[in-house]
């Protein structure tokens, strides 16, 4: 975005004026639990204009391979798949 009077957006596109209500993770869709025993596990959302959500794994496991998906309210989700090989 341009500034708080522009907006730019380009055919077919959604564009929201306020951040998600929620945002959260699925690994091969299940859904990732905030309070999951795991303390390796951290979700850090950063509301705004342009929001971010990450997903921090840390000493991932090679059982931490698999797609993962990042959903938002009134948005489409995106996904990546994550690979972890031994060393």
């Amino acid at each position: 975005m341009a500034n708080n009077r522009e907006c730019h957006s380009q055919s077919n596109s959604e564009l929201s004026p306020q951040p998600p209500q929620y945002v959260y993770w699925q690994r091969n869709d299940r859904m990732i639990n905030y309070d999951d025993s795991r303390r390796d596990i951290t979700i850090e959302t950063t509301p705004g204009p342009r929001t971010q959500s990450r997903l921090i794994i840390r000493e991932p496991q090679i059982n931490d391979s698999g797609n993962y998906t990042c959903s938002a309210s009134n948005t489409e989700p995106a996904s990546i798949y994550v690979f972890v090989s031994k060393d």
